[in-house]
């Protein structure tokens, strides 16, 4: 019997993507925009990762009546 190694990417889990038909065509917040503001070279890239983050998660929220930016009507 022989045992085999393998190596492991870890990734955090993250909303974030850059294709817009997975939530790269969000709009901006205006928490957003000055969260953005305050980025410097001292801020990590996944601090402003996070902040997109936030902005595609809220765009992609589910209510009643509506999955993102996707809504319905009752009409009964």
């Amino acid at each position: 019997m022989s045992a085999t190694t393998h190596t492991v990417v870890v990734r955090p889990s993250s909303v974030f993507s850059t294709e817009k038909k997975k939530g790269g065509a969000a709009l901006l917040t205006s928490a957003a925009v000055t969260a953005l503001a305050g980025v410097s070279t001292a801020t990590t890239v996944s601090a402003v990762l996070d902040i997109l983050s936030e902005v595609v998660e809220a765009d992609c929220v589910v209510t009643t009546n509506s999955i993102g930016r996707a809504t319905s009507v009752d009409n009964t």
